[in-house]
């Protein structure tokens, strides 16, 4: 089971760990850390990209997957080979990664400002990519001015953002979920479970705008 750094220090972008085991998979190169910085995919956030280094050796890791307990950091060699039992620097695209997290935070921000704005909607999934992020509800537009509700939830969100809320951590004991510790973040008083990587003050996200609300078959989708 690879330990999930980035669980518990979701802004640090450099670290030491020792390789487990190294394979190839579907023709590519994949290598299994004790511990990790790097994000795999889930939970609507983008995988993390970077370098994994030891001396002139570099493996460039372009994709992050998590499976069966294991973070498969999956990519090409830059230069030399690698060995099982190494010690190596592990070096995570810090510009991509904020902007990520910054994607992430914004989704669980609407909710928190649609729940200030006492919208009774039921969260469903999110897409936090930099393409087009969004997050959808199970709920209805009907009887309801879009325009006055767009500009409502955008400054609700820039309004939360100007009070410089901390993001709590806490963990729930040895509790798993889906093989991944069982994390609940709290924006003041507002929480959820997630593994993703979270802005430390919501003002680290700036000024925020909503692109978009429409009805998307039965449920709503908010785009940001």
């Amino acid at each position: 089971m690879t330990k999930l750094i980035y669980m518990e220090h979701m802004n640090m972008f450099s670290y030491e760990s020792i390789i487990e085991d190294i394979k190839t998979i579907d023709g590519k190169t994949v290598i299994v850390l004790d511990e990790t910085i790097f994000y795999p995919q889930g939970g609507g956030q983008p995988y993390d990209t970077g370098i994994i280094k030891n001396g002139n050796v570099v493996f460039r890791v372009e994709e992050v997957r998590y499976i069966n307990e294991q973070v498969h950091h999956i990519g090409t060699y830059e230069a030399g080979t690698l060995s099982i039992g190494e010690k190596v620097e592990l070096l995570v695209d810090q510009e991509k990664r904020i902007l990520h997290t910054r994607l992430h935070s914004i989704g669980h921000l609407v909710d928190m400002a649609l729940k200030e704005l006492l919208i009774d909607w039921t969260p469903g999934k999110g897409y936090h990519f930099p393409n087009g992020p969004y997050v959808e509800y199970a709920g209805s537009l009907d009887g309801l001015d879009k325009e006055k509700l767009l500009k409502d939830i955008e400054n609700k969100c820039n309004e939360i953002i100007s009070r410089n809320i901390e993001t709590r951590l806490v963990f729930e004991n040895d509790a798993l979920q889906n093989g991944k510790p069982r994390r609940i973040v709290y924006y003041s008083d507002f929480s959820i479970p997630c593994g993703g990587t979270h802005v430390e003050n919501l003002g680290d996200i700036g000024p925020i705008s909503i692109r978009k609300v429409k009805q998307e078959k039965e449920n709503i989708r908010i785009s940001y």
